[in-house]
C-alpha cells in the first residue's frame, strides 16, 4: 500500500493494489505536439491518437471587392457578397442573361464589326447585324427592307441647294476686281458633282466724264469661273457723252455650271470693277430688291 509520499511509477500496478485494474491501452496516449488534435482511431474504447490539424478547418478569410467578412477565422466565417457592386473590373467578365441599367460604355468592342466604317442595324428579332462599309461615293439606301450601300442615281438629280442674299450697298471705284460681298458656301456631297451657279445682282453705275463701263465676274475661291476679269467681262454698260453725269441701274444675271471636283467647303462670290476711276459702280443696290447667289449641287 503506497503512502502519500510515495511516487506513482506504475499507475496500473499501483491501482491494482486496490484490486482495480486500468485498461493498459490508455497508457499509450501520450502528449502530442503543438497544433495537433485528438482523433478517434477505431471503435474500441479509449482508442485515440494525435493527428495534424488538416481536417478542412477555415483558418482565415480575406475581404475583397464586393466581399465583406465579419468573422474571418470562424469557427464558421461570416462572408457577405455585395450584389450591387459598381467597382471597375480589371479582368474580362462574361455576362449571361444580365440586365444593365444605364450602362456607361467606354470604347466598347463588338466582335461583329470587323472593318473600319462598318454599321450595325437591327434584324427585327432583337439581334444586330453588320453592314460593311460601302465604296467611295456610295449612298446608303434601302433594298428589301434592309440598309444597303449603292451608287447614287444617274446624273441630273439635284442633291442640295444653298442660297445667300445680300442687300448692303458696296461702292466700287477701282479698275481691279473687288469683292461685292455677295458670297455663298457649299460643301459638295460627291467630288463628281457639278455646281450650278446662279447670280442675280443689283447694280448701279455712274459716269462723270468718261464712258461708264463696268465689269463683273464669278469666283470659286480665288479662281475666276465666269467673266474676263476686266470691264469688258459681262455686265451693265452705259455711254452718254453729251451729259456730265449718266447712270445705269439694272440687274446682273449670270449662270455657270462649275466642276469643283471636291467634297470640301467651297466659296463662290462675285467681283466688280470700273473702267476708269473717274466713274463708280454700286453693287447690291437695295432700292430695287435683293441680290442673290444660288448654288445647286447636281449629281454626276
Amino acid at each position: 500500500m503506497p503512502t502519500a509520499t510515495d511516487l506513482v511509477t506504475d499507475l496500473p500496478a499501483d491501482f491494482e493494489v486496490f484490486g482495480q485494474a486500468v485498461d493498459t491501452d490508455f497508457v499509450d496516449l501520450l502528449g502530442g505536439t503543438t497544433g495537433q488534435i485528438l482523433s478517434k482511431t477505431s471503435a474500441t474504447d479509449l482508442d485515440f491518437t494525435w493527428i495534424a490539424n488538416d481536417q478542412g478547418d477555415i483558418t482565415g478569410v480575406t475581404a475583397g471587392n464586393g466581399i465583406t467578412v465579419t468573422s474571418p477565422t470562424g469557427p464558421v466565417p461570416t462572408v457577405a457578397i455585395d450584389t450591387s457592386i459598381t467597382v471597375d473590373k480589371t479582368t474580362a467578365q462574361t455576362l449571361t442573361n444580365k440586365t444593365l441599367t444605364s450602362p456607361a460604355l467606354t470604347t466598347p468592342t463588338i466582335s461583329t464589326l470587323t472593318t473600319n466604317g462598318d454599321l450595325l442595324y437591327g434584324t427585327g428579332s432583337g439581334a444586330l447585324a453588320r453592314q460593311g462599309i460601302g465604296s467611295t461615293g456610295n449612298v446608303l439606301t434601302v433594298s428589301g427592307g434592309l440598309p444597303v450601300w449603292s451608287a447614287p442615281a444617274a446624273g441630273g438629280k439635284v442633291l442640295q441647294v444653298v442660297t445667300a442674299t445680300y442687300t448692303t450697298l458696296k461702292s466700287i471705284a477701282t479698275t481691279t476686281m473687288t469683292d461685292t460681298d455677295l458670297t455663298c458656301n457649299i460643301t459638295p456631297t460627291l467630288n463628281t458633282s457639278k455646281i450650278l451657279v446662279l447670280v442675280t445682282q443689283l447694280v448701279n453705275t455712274e459716269r462723270n466724264t468718261k464712258k461708264s463701263n463696268v465689269g463683273w465676274q464669278v469666283m470659286r475661291g480665288a479662281t475666276v469661273i465666269a467673266g474676263s476679269g476686266s470691264s469688258a467681262a459681262f455686265g451693265p454698260y452705259a455711254e452718254t457723252l453729251s451729259s456730265p453725269v449718266t447712270g445705269l441701274r439694272g440687274i446682273l444675271s449670270a449662270s455657270y455650271l462649275d466642276s469643283p471636283a471636291t467634297t470640301s467647303a467651297t466659296t463662290y462670290k462675285t467681283q466688280g470693277c470700273v473702267e476708269d476711276t473717274a466713274n463708280s459702280a454700286v453693287a447690291n443696290f437695295n432700292l430695287q430688291g435683293t441680290s442673290a447667289l444660288v448654288l445647286l449641287e447636281i449629281g454626276a
